[in-house]
């Protein structure tokens, strides 16, 4: 079973691999951001659902590391919303693809580091307790990929709803029970 840090880590490549897929295309060439958008989305409601209120109850400052990781995923989505105003052939588009990496890459970074949010994470719990924040995450994923299927992306509306919907409501749209 995975620890939780090397679940954020799975996601961390995903997220990375599928903006430096986008970002390397020819813009004439590149189909839908969708996939790398709901990468992102996915991966910032996970966080804000395990993460942050696990640096919270172990990690000794973890109410200041919160509100950082909250005003880190704020200015993301914002960027997300404006990137999806642009076609993605357009100067524009890639413009906004680059602003959003400029929060998210030192953010990535700074989570694995060996002093990062996930170290202080493990420090704080037994290896059981990570596996089983591990097993949360996991499981959230799973519910919030069932409506897409394992491969699926959704659509831009919907991806639009979701990038502004309030993560409360959100919660109790996908059946997410607020202790989880």
């Amino acid at each position: 079973m995975p620890q939780i840090s090397q679940a954020v880590k799975l996601d961390h490549k995903l997220v990375r691999d599928a903006y430096h897929g986008l970002l390397n295309t020819k813009p004439e060439e590149r189909g839908s951001p969708n996939q790398f958008i709901w990468l992102l989305t996915r991966y910032l409601v996970i966080e804000d659902l395990v993460m942050t209120p696990a640096l919270e109850n172990h990690v000794a400052g973890g109410g200041e590391r919160h509100r950082r990781l909250s005003d880190d995923h704020e200015s993301i989505n914002a960027k997300l919303r404006h990137m999806q105003q642009f076609p993605p052939d357009s100067a524009s588009f890639e413009a906004a693809l680059r602003a959003i990496w400029l929060d998210l890459e030192p953010h990535i970074r700074e989570e694995a580091t060996a002093t990062g949010d996930l170290a202080h994470l493990e420090q704080g719990m037994s290896r059981a307790a990570s596996e089983a924040l591990g097993r949360k995450y996991d499981n959230i994923k799973g519910l919030l990929q069932k409506p897409y299927g394992n491969d699926g992306v959704p659509d831009t509306s919907t991806l639009k709803a979701l990038l502004a919907m309030p993560r409360q409501e959100l919660m109790v749209r996908i059946g997410v029970p607020e202790s989880a």
